[in-house]
């Protein structure tokens, strides 16, 4: 039998109790030792999928106590055991994402989460370029100073809420410039907001949790068709310069996809850039974009690993890559 408990903070008296009687019990090396389990009955989590490995294999008539960090069910460890065919009752906690939220007095029904926690940066910070409230599952690699930096070129205000639940908890509201510097005490999320806190309670009339998306905004027959050419998905990065750079930085936003003109490395809103030197575009290092619009003259080195479209609609040159 498998249970995971959720944990914020210091241990309930039914999960101590519930630890002290299992076979295994299975967790980081800071809740294993807040629960005092014996050595020989631990299963210490550092990378994920061996432990879970061990724990399919244990014979279904012994105990197994799972113990993960907040709500297991959102971006948790419950997942990962289904995957695997196990089936686990569930004792879950409140998660650190509302919490986080909550130590602000934030509304968060309207906020996209997204989890940097072993997996690349570069998604949240996409999301976090286009969207006002974006909420961030750190890690010692990927955490605020390294999203403040990727994000210098954007007014952003950042929630470093640290140990929640903990009795050192500590939740901060911090500009760009001091996130930047800021060494964080793990573990901690992040909220990543386009203003203070307490100017984010505007009125939200979605019926679905999640950003909200306007009107589809009204642009060029041609914008229209390079769109269609790359169709952006959330989180990830179009890089437009020329003409039409503007109508595909307004698309581009409904689709919460974000934009980069590659002649500055800048998020776009300036309404027409070309690109200065059409014998290749500029490295802009991480910024690796996800799909490329180009108006005008096609540069005649055009970046390896993309699937490259160039037509004349009108007198209109217009050029898509998307990564293959």
């Amino acid at each position: 039998m498998i249970t995971v408990h959720g944990l914020l903070g210091q241990p309930s008296l039914e999960l101590r109790m519930t630890a002290a009687s299992a076979d295994w019990v299975v967790g980081g090396r800071r809740h294993l030792d807040l629960l005092e389990v014996p050595e020989e009955c631990r299963i210490t989590l550092g990378a994920l999928r061996p432990a879970i490995e061990r724990v399919a294999a244990i014979p279904s008539d012994q105990l197994v106590v799972v113990v993960a960090s907040g709500d297991p069910l959102y971006f948790g460890v419950v997942r990962a055991l289904k995957d695997e065919g196990l089936h686990p009752e569930v004792v879950t906690a409140p998660s650190s994402i509302a919490s986080a939220f909550a130590a602000v007095g934030l509304p968060w029904d309207d906020a996209v989460v997204v989890s940097a926690h072993g997996r690349p940066l570069a998604r949240a910070v996409n999301l976090a370029r286009c969207l006002p409230k974006v909420a961030v599952f750190t890690s010692a690699e990927n955490g605020i100073r390294e999203l403040a930096a990727q994000l210098a070129d954007v007014q952003r205000w950042y929630v470093l809420a640290e140990r929640l639940g903990e009795t050192d908890q500590c939740v901060r509201v911090l500009d760009a410039e001091t996130a930047a510097t800021t060494e964080p005490r793990e573990p901690n999320v992040v909220l990543v907001l386009a203003a203070p806190p307490e100017q984010l309670d505007g009125h939200w009339s979605g019926g679905i949790a999640g950003a909200p998306r306007g009107p589809r905004p009204e642009v060029s027959a041609l914008a229209a068709v390079a769109f269609a050419r790359t169709l952006p998905e959330p989180g990830e990065l179009v890089w437009a310069s020329g003409v039409l750079g503007a109508d595909i930085a307004a698309f581009c936003g409904w689709a919460q996809a974000a934009v980069l003109d590659p002649t500055t490395g800048a998020t776009r809103t300036s309404p027409e850039v070309v690109v200065a030197d059409a014998d290749h575009l500029p490295d802009l290092g991480d910024h690796q974009p996800r799909s490329i619009v180009l108006t005008g003259p096609v540069p005649h080195h055009l970046p390896y690993g993309y699937r490259w479209r160039t037509e004349t609609i009108g007198d209109t040159a217009l050029t898509t890559g998307v990564l293959s």
